[in-house]
């Protein structure tokens, strides 16, 4: 039996005018698609403000256009569905309720719907209640780490034996750089070298991740944090804490915003990546860091131990946690860093690369239809 599946983002990308755009800017999410070929019989159907049928990398693009607003139903889109009569669909994200029931009404029970979770957490008031509904209509559910569906289930949204996988939303194309070219490039100077990569908000909590690092700073006043951030939500409580220490203010560098195709240079100059978030969706910071060698000192929520595996190649210490952190570096200030970095990138090598994603979804496919693994 080939499994018939349809990848259906309800999303659209107005801004968006041409299919080459979706597949250039959305590379990390759409890169695993080749590696189903022979496999499943796969294609993807995305909104934007367009229509368009495509073959890219040797895997079909259906595009139609689409609107974001709530209560917007894509009557072209499931009309089509319909036709394709595929064995499976894949909704991207959990924000699209009420197309999610017109799907199932309208296309009829011919096909499992798998939802897969991109961050978020569930409504409130009647868009919840959809939610339910929506979710009522599902035979499974994909999340980064199991641990994220907690939230679903304990608002009732997500039955509490629903069938949930795991799955990785991403991956990515970095590769190690040369490092001592990567540190010239960036200029990168400490003795130990720690890389920060988010926003500047609560949710980052790059206040704890400071208080740590100056810790941190009394055994090792010769290492260096360097900041890069894309939002400045919290810089005025940031530049308080430099304020109030000197020793800090000289070992921390706000980078800013850095390209995108430069953050490779940065992740292989640095010794360690460090983030504070209290939850998250997946982790494409942690995994670009991975992917050049860069040794996470990450915090102990579900999708960043999927991720590491449990801690297994990177170390986790509870949100929030100031002190934790610094005994985490503590820790690993004397540990054989050649060592952990070549680990960590053998890691990620075997276990998060595109071609994981796509012999993951593959099992996952199989499993909700009942075939052999």
């Amino acid at each position: 039996m080939v499994i018939k599946l349809v990848d259906l983002t309800y999303y659209a990308h107005r801004n968006y005018t041409h299919a080459a755009q979706v597949k250039e800017n959305h590379s990390p999410a759409l890169a695993f698609a080749p590696y189903l070929i022979n496999k499943i019989d796969f294609c993807f159907i995305k909104h934007a403000a367009f229509e368009d049928h495509v073959v890219m990398d040797g895997v079909p693009y259906h595009f139609f256009k689409g609107h974001n607003r709530f209560w917007s139903i894509t009557l072209k889109t499931h009309q089509y569905i319909k036709k394709l009569k595929p064995d499976i669909v894949l909704v991207q994200g959990f924000i699209f309720p009420l197309q999610v029931i017109f799907l199932r009404l309208f296309c009829g029970s011919g096909f499992k719907i798998m939802i897969q979770h991109h961050g978020g957490l569930p409504f409130t008031g009647i868009k919840g209640w959809l939610q339910k509904i929506a979710c009522s209509f599902a035979d499974a559910f994909i999340f980064t780490a199991a641990g994220n569906a907690g939230i679903w289930k304990k608002r009732n949204i997500i039955e509490q034996d629903a069938p949930v996988f795991e799955l990785l939303e991403a991956s990515t194309h970095f590769k190690q750089q040369d490092r001592e070219i990567s540190k010239a490039r960036t200029q990168m100077t400490g003795e130990t070298n720690i890389l920060w990569v988010g926003r500047l908000n609560l949710n980052k909590d790059p206040i704890a991740v400071l208080l740590g690092f100056m810790q941190y700073l009394k055994i090792k006043p010769s290492a260096k944090l360097y900041m890069i951030y894309q939002s400045e939500d919290m810089i005025n409580e940031v530049m308080a804490l430099f304020a109030s220490s000197k020793l800090l203010a000289n070992a921390v560098v706000m980078v800013g915003r850095v390209d995108n195709h430069e953050l490779s240079y940065w992740y292989s100059a640095a010794d360690f990546y460090v983030s504070g978030s209290h939850k998250e969706g997946s982790g494409y910071a942690l995994l670009e860091a991975m992917a050049c060698g860069c040794i996470p000192l990450v915090t102990n929520i579900p999708p960043y131990q999927k991720i590491t595996g449990n801690g297994s190649c990177g170390f986790l210490y509870p949100p929030g946690d100031a002190n934790a952190l610094a005994r985490l570096l503590y820790t690993v200030n004397n540990a054989d860093q050649k060592k952990l970095s070549e680990d960590v990138l053998s890691y990620f090598q075997q276990n998060l690369t595109f071609k994981n994603i796509a012999d993951d979804l593959v099992d996952i496919c199989k499993r909700v239809m009942g075939v052999s693994v």
